[in-house]
């Protein structure tokens, strides 16, 4: 079996704010800080021998150290794992972009795709090079091995949504250091277009103290704003 472990970053200063992040950072909170540290135990016990790779955007980076040094494992920082870039909104606070964009922010809420109104990338873009990803870690993977990936919360949710032929909604939102699994079974066609796997778990975050469990915030999470 081929396994591939998508883990979303740690709590930020700016999930914290309730600002949307997209591409750009303000680096992990105390929580967030917290969070890597316990999910760092629990994937270094579960799978001693995974190798590592990492969005290369720095709240993901701050994320991975931890297990890094667990595992004695160096990541490989790939692009194409980073959040969904938000365009003109990134930076800003929701409370801000719903005052100031008010009949556009609705539509997104309401699950209109318009990131690209506002020079961000669309749904289907984030999808293409997430998929991309999964897809070469997959068929570069040896039988019976394990591959974490560190990640966002945009890519866990439209990449697996893609990946399993869902669409978007049926699976809910990705909280900070969740745990989700993807896994490819021996024999099975390696993947070149599709990816033939099954869900073991999706936003698991049992090994965090239940104070150290979060979403976004402001907590008032909407189908369509999966913002990272």
């Amino acid at each position: 079996m081929r396994r591939l472990v998508l883990v979303r970053h740690g709590e930020s200063v700016w999930n914290a704010e309730g600002r949307v992040q997209g591409q750009a950072c303000n680096g992990l909170s105390a929580i967030g800080i917290e969070q890597a540290e316990y999910t760092a135990q629990a994937l270094a016990l579960a799978y001693p021998t995974a190798t590592l790779v990492s969005s290369d955007i720095y709240r993901t980076q701050q994320t991975v150290a931890p297990l890094s040094a667990k595992l004695n494992a160096i990541p490989v920082f790939d692009p194409r794992l980073r959040e969904r870039h938000f365009g003109a909104w990134e930076t800003q606070l929701r409370s801000e972009i719903e005052a100031t964009d008010a009949p556009r922010w609705q539509r997104h809420v309401a699950g209109e795709d318009v990131i690209n109104e506002v020079g961000g990338e669309t749904s289907e873009e984030l999808v293409s090079r997430v998929l991309g990803a999964f897809i070469e870690l997959f068929a570069a993977m040896g039988d019976n091995q394990v591959v974490i990936a560190v990640t966002h919360g945009g890519p866990v949710y439209y990449g697996v949504h893609r990946a399993l032929g869902l669409e978007p909604g049926v699976l809910g939102t990705v909280a900070n250091t969740s745990i989700t699994e993807l896994a490819l079974f021996d024999g099975a066609k390696k993947p070149q277009r599709m990816l033939p796997v099954v869900l073991e778990r999706y936003n698991e975050i049992a090994h965090l103290p239940v104070e150290l469990r979060t979403l976004w915030r402001p907590a008032r999470p909407t189908p369509a704003a999966k913002p990272d």
